[in-house]
């Protein structure tokens, strides 16, 4: 029997980049059930071009973020009974077997994601890979060996679930809003002793990140400049995943925490970014209580 598949694809605001996310997923070998769209309230003629797509289901929504789109998103797939739903932003599109080496790939496993490439340059990953074992960071698509790479996906950038890890855990955090719900939804998942895998030969291209990437402990560590979203829900979500699955040590994240800081003011110089970036902790801290009973 023939597993069915349906696309999640939560859009704001980036009308023609969802446009080449849509045709790339029609031009899929292997024929998707159904695609999805989760509007968040984009104020850009997204919604008056999804009306006009009468193969697309649409869920029009307030801004609820990559994390309450994403939540709405599945649960309206799993609610339909898919097999699997697989997961994007609206910013990156899939190769035209993307999805086809990923359902023939690694069957047995219910998390699989496509290896997320440079839109620019297909020769470059979007992400750098760090390679804890040897502190190395994975740059071209060359470096990368084998068929996949255990315990390591890019979620929302061509992720593949089963419908029995949406029964079994639920769906991304609303409260994450924007930020680290992806990784937040990655380490759910892990607590869960479910196998991930990233397929190699499975690619989802995204446009190059803009920021310098360095190797450190867990995590590997960028500076990116902040804007008013980031500032609000990065430091605050990144505390909250910590006290949730403690899956790197504390002294590692109070290291990012202190790099963010020197680079917001001696690299991005801005103040008052600082004090934000400071009371987003203590946001997280006053959510502890809630995001532990979510």
């Amino acid at each position: 029997m023939t597993e069915r598949v349906c696309a999640v694809v939560v859009t704001y605001n980036r009308l023609e980049l969802l446009k080449e996310c849509i045709a790339a997923l029609r031009q899929q070998t292997h024929k998707l059930d159904e695609i999805i769209v989760v509007n968040n309230n984009s104020s850009d003629g997204t919604k008056e071009w999804l009306d006009t797509q009468n193969d697309i289901t649409k869920i029009h929504q307030e801004n609820l973020g990559g994390a309450g789109g994403f939540h709405n998103g599945m649960k309206a797939a799993y609610e339909k009974s898919y097999d699997w739903v697989w997961l994007m932003d609206d910013d990156g599109l899939p190769t035209d077997k993307a999805l086809e080496i990923l359902l023939n790939s690694e069957k047995d496993c219910l998390v699989k994601n496509s290896l997320v490439v440079s839109k620019e340059d297909n020769k470059n990953l979007t992400f750098g890979i760090y390679i804890k074992s040897k502190k190395k960071i994975l740059r071209e698509v060359k470096e990368v060996k084998g068929n996949s790479i255990e315990k390591y996906a890019s979620f929302f950038n061509g992720t593949l679930i089963h419908q029995k890890i949406m029964s079994k855990i639920g769906f991304p955090n609303p409260l994450f809003f924007i930020y680290g719900d992806e990784h937040e939804y990655f380490f759910r998942i892990k607590k869960y002793n479910f196998d991930i895998l990233t397929i190699v030969n499975s690619h989802f291209l995204h446009p190059p990140q803009k920021y310098k990437t360095f190797g450190y402990g867990f995590f590997f560590y960028h500076f990116k400049f902040f804007n008013k979203l980031g500032i609000k829900y990065i430091p605050r979500n990144y505390f909250l995943i910590w006290i949730l699955y403690k899956e790197f040590h504390f002294k590692n994240l109070l290291k990012i925490f202190i790099f963010d800081l020197i680079g917001i003011l001696f690299i991005q110089h801005k103040p008052l970014y600082f004090i934000k970036y400071i009371l987003s902790i203590f946001d997280g801290i006053l959510l502890i209580n809630k995001v532990k009973d979510d």
